[in-house]
């Protein structure tokens, strides 16, 4: 069937009225009403270039790293063998029938409901009030085109999950030249964790990173990815490739975002494609602010240099399709099939939409609101020793409350974070073998030493075998520490469905795709690994199976 993505946006819409009927929350029992966005202040310029030839963006070598001072080597530690997770899980088990119990008799608060998470969140969270599959409410018609923001943390900044999301969605489109694009290139651009943004970036050592969800200035002044670069000093310098995955560059429009103090005058030196520099004062509007440049042909790079001023970075905004150079393509073809901005950071919460000044925020997004949107945090907030219940309940009822106001018409999905493990340490044993069998011991000594050890060793081997099982120990606590994490993540999930629910949106479960409690342990042991050594994050192969079970599960699959 074609078009079958349209499947998903519209069964939020017969789940988000369905949810607003039957599960609305006590406390909040009209939708919030829309915000009046802030208005962005646009100064026009054009900078003329030749346009000769795709330039390669060639960054300047840093100076040697800052030495720091040495610190013990961290105790070498492993992937838990399947006793031992096993053992976890038989006395997760028994701690969940003891709190049914309990709750029998009233509240425990805390961890309720562990052990029975498959049975909770399987399909049941994902379509709350449908019967059956989301295509039985595709209607006979649909428009041929999808805009899709995703916000998220470090899961979906890697972007091997929306990539592969992307690509089996297009597979979907009717049209054999179907593409993508992107309105938005968010401030995170240049950070290590954050991927397919732009071809490439080079940022010099004089910006700071300001989030949303951590730093007030960012906050009051948010950009659209609720992200900033702030200058330091004069000679910052930002420069980013904006072909596309081909190589082309298609852009001749585009805004620079920044924030204005309404005071102080900011002037900029602009580069494009590598030819001399234009120096731009920009206007000193308090608020939102844009610098919409033109060009006379399409630009392979662009740099922006800060000669005076406070400068903050928002982001890009591409303010037109991208269009194919040199040889003219159907006007059919002009027009992305799907749009998507990726708005996601490494380690972003929720708290970011929170946190933000909401008409701010708003003013990016006036001209065209987003279809879909997908919203995939948690592992962070799970992450955080104080963790609570009650406040990450409350903070997520008022992220979407939030949200709504800025995209009253968007469909929403929550995406839950994966399960985590904990790596164990290794058995002193074991290292004690290796260091031997690295010795070389000569002579007579070296027989009389290999003698003993053999000695040792068979006395340790028949100790062993009379002695009791080693109980399993992670680095801080014993076997029962291994589902910690899966604990948490559990109930983040629980929660996200609920509040996803009263707000109108679908919820979906990393943790529960993955086959439950303790599967993190599972799939770091799968080959090829699907899970990162460090148990949280996944193997770009995990995103795409994970990106493969979500278009499963709202029925997005071909047959």
């Amino acid at each position: 069937m074609k078009m079958r993505f349209w499947m998903l946006m519209w069964g939020c819409l017969c789940v988000g009225a369905w949810a607003q009927q039957t599960h609305s929350a006590p406390s909040s029992p009209t939708s919030p009403s829309a915000i009046l966005a802030s208005v962005v202040s646009v100064q026009s310029r054009h900078i003329d270039h030749t346009g000769a030839r795709p330039v390669e963006l060639v960054c300047p070598r840093k100076g040697p790293a800052q030495t720091r001072p040495s610190s013990p080597a961290p105790e070498p530690t492993e992937i838990p063998d399947d006793d031992e997770v096993e053992q976890a899980l038989q006395e997760a088990r028994a701690q969940a029938q003891g709190q049914t119990q309990a709750q029998a008799k009233g509240s425990t608060g805390g961890l309720e409901g562990f052990g029975s998470a498959k049975q909770l969140l399987r399909s049941g969270a994902l379509r709350q009030g449908l019967p059956g599959h989301l295509s039985g409410h595709l209607p006979g018609q649909l428009p041929g085109h999808l805009r899709m923001a995703i916000w998220g943390d470090s899961h979906m900044a890697a972007a091997f999950f929306s990539d592969h999301l992307l690509r089996q969605m297009l597979r979907q489109e009717a049209a054999a030249d179907a593409t993508v694009g992107s309105r938005f290139v968010h401030a995170g651009v240049g950070h290590g964790g954050v991927r397919a943004l732009v071809r490439k970036t080079c940022l010099s050592g004089d910006w700071g990173r300001e989030m949303a969800y951590a730093h007030a200035d960012a906050a009051a002044a948010p950009g659209p990815g609720m992200t900033s670069l702030v200058a330091k000093r004069p000679g910052a310098t930002l420069a980013m490739d904006l072909r596309d995955a081909q190589g082309q560059a298609r852009h001749t429009r585009l805004q620079i975002l920044h924030h204005g103090d309404g005071a102080n005058a900011v002037r900029l030196a602009i580069s494009l494609n590598g030819e001399a520099e234009t120096q731009v004062t920009l206007a000193a509007q308090a608020g939102p602010n844009a610098l919409a440049l033109t060009t006379n042909a399409p630009l392979s790079t662009l740099q922006i240099r800060v000669v005076e001023g406070a400068f903050r970075f928002q982001g890009l905004k591409l303010t037109e399709p991208a269009t194919p150079t040199p040889t003219p393509t159907p006007p059919t073809s002009l027009t992305p099939a799907i749009h998507l901005d990726l708005f996601a950071y490494p380690g972003a919460t929720v708290a970011g939409w929170v946190r933000s000044d909401l008409a701010y925020l708003a003013s990016w997004f006036t001209d065209q609101p987003y279809d879909l949107a997908l919203i995939a945090f948690g592992t962070n907030e799970g992450n955080d020793p104080r963790f609570s219940e009650a406040a990450y309940r409350d903070t997520l009822n008022q992220a979407l409350r939030n949200f709504r106001q800025v995209f009253p018409q968007t469909q929403c999905v929550l995406i839950g974070p994966g399960d985590r493990g904990m790596r164990v340490a290794k058995p002193k044993a074991a290292k004690g073998s290796k260091k031997q069998a690295t010795q070389k011991p000569s002579g007579q000594a070296s027989a009389s030493k290999n003698s003993k050890v053999a000695s040792a060793k068979d006395k340790k081997a028949k100790s062993k075998a009379s002695a009791p099982p080693r109980p399993p120990n992670t680095a801080a606590a014993p076997v029962a520490q291994l589902l910690k994490y899966s604990r948490i993540h559990t109930l983040i999930g629980q929660i996200q469905a609920e509040v996803a629910a009263q707000n109108g949106c679908l919820a979906w479960s990393m943790q529960d795709a993955m086959g439950g409690a303790g599967s993190a342990y599972q799939w770091a042991r799968k080959n090829p690994p699907l899970m990162a050594p460090d148990l949280i994050h996944f193997t770009p192969a995990g995103y795409r199976e994970l990106a493969d079970r979500f278009m499963a599960d709202f029925g997005l699959s071909k047959p």
